[in-house]
């Protein structure tokens, strides 16, 4: 929505949010609602949008999708 002052407001005009939100929103229905996939599509917007040049703030605790670990002392 343009009223969103969400995280992802500024990458919206830049990478457009509504494929994301598609897929997103079939894969969760898919999966009884898994938040892994929640997370993993938050993931996936977060970074191409990065990759594009659009600041993206915190959105992992307002998701609640913490940093997946990767090894012992890497995370992702």
């Amino acid at each position: 929505k343009k009223s969103f002052q969400g995280p992802f407001k500024a990458c919206h005009d830049v990478v457009k949010p509504r494929d994301f939100y598609r897929n997103c929103l079939y894969d969760v229905c898919m999966s009884d609602g898994a938040k892994k996939i929640l997370c993993q599509v938050l993931e996936a917007y977060a970074s191409t949008c990065k990759k594009n040049g659009a600041v993206v703030h915190d959105w992992r605790t307002p998701s609640g999708c913490r940093k997946q670990r990767v090894s012992s002392s890497v995370y992702v």
